[in-house]
Order: structure tokens, then C-alpha cells, then sequence
């Protein structure tokens, strides 16, 4: 579902049965890593558990006009930046909701992460599984 410059990170197990985006080169502050892409839908938020719960997990929200989704499903199985794990420190951002770029220069070997909350329209409800957990996604 996405474009990821693979000549800069690489997907690897990070945890039990999960994966984590990382650097396999030093990336610069504000290069870009990847975006995302998709197949445009608009989901009605009152019916969404008509929709695997695999797909919605992995779609990227857009817009919402009332109970309305727009989002991008992945047209194929998720892949590079779909990977990217919640941080409430993230070491890259998503711009204009597409686009991911590092936020400081991120070591060989460091996991890339993002704040969902700064790009979701629709919070999942569960609690962050960063160091703090404070936050909830």
C-alpha cells in the first residue's frame, strides 16, 4: 500500500508476531522515507464492520464528513512505511497525511516510528505501548 525508499529501511520483526519499520542507512532530518497510497474508498463509519478488520486497521484516513470516512485501502498486503509502529517520541512525522520524513537524523539501526494521533481521524481506543503509556491511539 505504499512506496518506501528501501535503500533507507527495511522491515524486520520487532516484537512477537510484529513488525517495525528501520533505518539501514543514516537518514537525514526531513528526508523523505515514503507515503502511502492506496485504493480510495469512502466507508460509512455507522456499517464499517462490514469491512475485514485487517483492511480497516491498515487504512489511512483522509477526510470525514459526518459519518463518512475517506480513506486509501491498501490494494495489496501491507508493506515498508505500512509497518511503521506509534511512538509518542517518533523519530519521523506523516505530512499532509501521505508523506513520511524523518524528524531528526535517525541512526543506522533505529526503528522509525510516528504519532498516529497526529494523522488518524478515527482513534483505535487502545492504549499506547510506549515506555510512558500514557497516551491512548
Amino acid at each position: 500500500m505504499s512506496y518506501t525508499n528501501t535503500q533507507l529501511v527495511e522491515v524486520r520483526d520487532c516484537r512477537d508476531e510484529h513488525k517495525g519499520v528501520f533505518a539501514k542507512a543514516t537518514i537525514r532530518q526531513d528526508e523523505l522515507i515514503g507515503f502511502f497510497d492506496g485504493k480510495a474508498v469512502i466507508v460509512d463509519l455507522d456499517r464499517k464492520d462490514e469491512f475485514d478488520a485487517f483492511w480497516w486497521r491498515q487504512s489511512l484516513h483522509l477526510r470525514l464528513d459526518g459519518t463518512k470516512l475517506l480513506c486509501l485501502l491498501p490494494q495489496w498486503e501491507p508493506d515498508g512505511v505500512d509497518f511503521l509502529n506509534h511512538s509518542c517520541r517518533p523519530t519521523a512525522r506523516v505530512e499532509d497525511k501521505l508523506y513520511v520524513y524523518a524528524n531528526r537524523t535517525i541512526e543506522t539501526g533505529e526503528e522509525i516510528t510516528v504519532d498516529y494521533r497526529t494523522f488518524n481521524i478515527i482513534p483505535e481506543g487502545i492504549r499506547c505501548w510506549c515506555p510512558d503509556g500514557r497516551c491512548v491511539i
